[in-house]
């Protein structure tokens, strides 16, 4: 009987030591690969509430940019200005030639180095030529951001660095939203910036100076953010709790297994937030929605829209002509830079999206749509744009090269520079800029 026992004694210590020397065997791999995000938490750039546009850069604000998957882990800075770029003065030289971009996450950049930035991408190759000219491209871009407060930003700070050409990054993805209250109010549950309305066909803006206090608050709110789990009502419900700030501190593992768990095996992840393993996190936002949930933002794919949504198309109309008559009493021309959502460019995406909303499957969509609405805005104005998507669309067919981040969904290194480039030649063919051996740019240049 005692043999036995010594000998299950050994068998489960032999065993221990087996998992106990994978663990670190795994550890060390996952150190070594650098496959974990950093222990500390992201930087924060960005100051809310803002009186002006809800939200915005936090001036001289620095720190590392990077998600749980640790997809990219980059460097931040915002100049003393607000803005993610070099410091710059308002006033520009003789001889330069000023583009400033204006947009939302896609425009800032966060994922890349600012030097990877497409609006960095296009002015090396601007100054890469030998036209005596120097080329200045200034990133306005800011996070969620819809068109609104770019045409804000525009009348308060942008007029002030005298550009001769402003680039609006429009992403159909979210702007239309971002721009309409109802939708926006839908998809976040409450007043978050001031919003322009058409009342009797004229712009009027609300909610301005912002105040929140002063915001209506929301009759029903989306359920957007984690539940909080038994993990966090008390000790004995989680009994592991203790030993989650340790590991999320001290082992890289942990980090990197966290976020694969919470995609991939949601019960087990549950069960671990019951424990008090891991936090709360997507896998409580998805078994807290309704059986018929659809996200308000692909409310843009739906055919036919919506009346909300045709409401927002129509205010988008708007809002782009206002911002184009006012660049061009500033003395500059506008010109529109479209860029893609990840599902539009891999369509596996949007098929798994269909499975994970089952609710969206009886209902007819069209990826395309949003983007016709904005070629029929920009040539009702004569705007001239660059649809990106048909050159991404081309590039992912026929290349590795991933363009868009798996998770985080924004542009890889890869993306950034093709965009840059396409919107280089594009402003050289429609002679936006002027390059070395040509005439002034066009008064008159064609989509």
């Amino acid at each position: 009987m005692m043999r036995s026992l010594r000998g299950f004694l050994r068998a489960a210590g032999l065993a221990l030591m087996g998992i106990l020397i994978a663990v670190l065997l795994l550890e060390l791999t996952v150190r070594i690969l650098n496959l974990a995000p950093p222990a500390s938490s992201p930087g924060w750039f960005w100051k809310s509430p803002d009186p002006q546009y809800g939200w915005q850069h936090q001036a001289g604000a620095t720190g590392r940019w990077f998600n749980p998957y640790n997809e990219y882990n980059v460097e931040v800075t915002i100049n003393s200005k607000g803005l993610r770029d070099v410091e710059l003065d308002y006033s520009k030289a003789a001889d330069e030639f000023r583009i400033l971009v204006l947009g939302d996450s896609y425009v800032e950049g966060l994922r890349v180095p600012l030097e990877q930035t497409f609006s960095k991408v296009l002015e090396q190759r601007l100054n890469a030529g030998n036209s005596p000219i120097k080329f200045q491209v200034i990133n306005a871009g800011v996070s969620a951001w819809g068109s609104d407060q770019a045409l804000l930003w525009f009348r308060n700070e942008g007029i002030k660095y005298e550009p001769d050409l402003v680039v609006l990054g429009f992403f159909p993805g979210n702007d239309f939203l971002n721009n309409s209250e109802a939708l926006e109010v839908e998809n976040f549950g409450s007043v978050r910036k001031p919003f322009f309305a058409l009342e009797n066909g004229q712009l009027t803006l609300h909610y301005y100076p912002f105040d929140p206090q002063q915001a209506p608050k929301p009759t029903v709110t989306t359920p957007i953010k984690p539940t909080v789990g038994v993990a966090d009502e008390s000790p004995s419900a989680a009994p592991l709790q203790s030993w989650r700030p340790w590991l999320h501190r001290n082992s890289a593992l942990y980090r990197f297994v966290t976020p694969m768990l919470r995609e991939s095996v949601p019960p087990l992840a549950r069960l671990l937030v019951r424990w008090g393993l891991i936090e709360p996190g997507q896998e409580e936002i998805d078994a807290a929605l309704p059986a018929d949930y659809i996200p308000v933002t692909y409310g843009v794919y739906r055919r036919p829209p919506t009346e909300q949504w045709q409401d927002a198309f129509t205010l988008t109309n708007a809002l782009l002509r206002t911002l184009d008559r006012e660049v061009t009493a500033a003395g500059a021309r506008l010109a529109v830079v479209i860029l893609t959502a990840q599902e539009q460019v891999y369509p596996a995406l949007w098929d798994g999206l269909l499975q994970r909303y089952p609710a969206m499957q009886d209902k007819e969509w069209d990826l395309e749509q949003p983007n016709r609405v904005v070629y029929s805005i920009l040539d009702g104005g004569n705007i001239p744009y660059l649809d990106l998507l048909p050159i991404f669309r081309r590039r992912a067919a026929t290349s590795r090269d991933l363009l868009h981040l798996r998770h985080d969904g924004h542009w890889t290194p890869a993306a950034e520079r093709l965009a840059g480039e396409s919107l280089y030649e594009f402003l050289v063919q429609n002679r936006l800029v002027p390059v070395a051996g040509s005439a002034e740019p066009s008064a008159a240049p064609t989509p």
